[in-house]
């Protein structure tokens, strides 16, 4: 079953659709949804939402948004045009004009933005909601998704601190996002240990971050968002970010159990070679 199945589910999300008939706007949707359900929340997701009788439930709400946003994203160039023997023609009447391609342009950026900002809040809403996040789990995809310490565009747009993506945030994290799983384990993973660090993704992926695990995530998302930056004095902040986190774990050691088992811990502590007379290998 689909989420949108009439105009009138269409325009609850997208209102200036109003006149659209829907055998026009019908392929687009079914478009939609089979990318929806390929690329974000898998069929098991998709199926608990639709499955819901609560047409204002707030998962149900921001999936048709995604679907309708998505579906008008792409229909927006093709809903004036009809094609005639002697080429394509612009459908008019006596009383609308066709709107100018500078507002058909701002329209579709506006689809844009509305539809990275639909995805990120249906992700918040999963997360948030334990039958939905186990549905979620199931999806080929879920841990492709999810190994990135930040889940969204607008959690990652707060820590940026990058004024430029206010606008497309997810689209800016996506665009960011390999750098910042490269960095998730050349620079954080041997500071915290891998261990740690695995334990932190699982906790994320499946909102069970204990207090002090959230405390620490915090302190390395702000490492992330310094290391993939090119300014002048970005690597200098990320090494006082993980000496000050190095500190904190083993000031607090017996609050990070994972950390103090792993490999990394025991090599930091172990007793330092010292060169003994007595020993073969004994240099001078």
């Amino acid at each position: 079953m689909q989420i949108i199945n009439s105009i009138e589910d269409f325009v609850l999300s997208i209102p200036t659709a109003q006149g659209t008939e829907w055998e026009a706007i019908e392929p687009f949707v079914l478009a939609a949804d089979d990318f929806i359900i390929s690329t974000l929340t898998g069929s098991d997701l998709y199926n608990y939402i639709t499955a819901i009788t609560d047409d204002a439930n707030n998962l149900k709400s921001a999936l048709s948004n995604i679907i309708a946003f998505r579906a008008y994203r792409e229909a927006i160039p093709f809903v004036d045009l009809i094609q005639t023997p002697n080429g394509f023609g612009v459908v008019s009447n006596a009383n609308v004009a066709p709107a100018s391609k500078e507002r058909v342009e701002r329209l579709m950026a506006q689809c844009e933005q509305q539809l990275d900002s639909a995805i990120d809040m249906l992700i918040f809403k999963v997360m948030g909601d334990g039958s939905a996040l186990t549905e979620w789990s199931k999806f080929s995809q879920f841990e492709q998704l999810t190994n990135c310490l930040f889940l969204t565009g607008i959690d990652f747009a707060e820590y940026s601190g990058d004024n430029s993506i206010a606008s497309f945030k997810r689209k800016a994290f996506i665009l960011s996002k390999n750098k910042m799983v490269t960095a998730q384990t050349t620079v954080l993973s041997p500071v915290i240990s891998q261990d740690l660090f695995d334990e932190l993704i699982l906790q994320n992926r499946t909102n069970s971050l204990t207090t002090d695990n959230r405390l620490l995530l915090y302190n390395c998302k702000e490492v992330l968002c310094r290391a993939i930056e090119e300014k002048e004095n970005s690597q200098n902040d990320v090494k006082k970010l993980l000496n000050q986190i190095a500190y904190q774990l083993e000031k607090q050691i017996d609050k990070y159990p994972t950390y103090a088992a792993s490999a990394e811990y025991a090599l930091k502590i172990a007793p330092k070679y010292v060169n003994k007379q007595s020993d073969p290998v004994y240099f001078f």
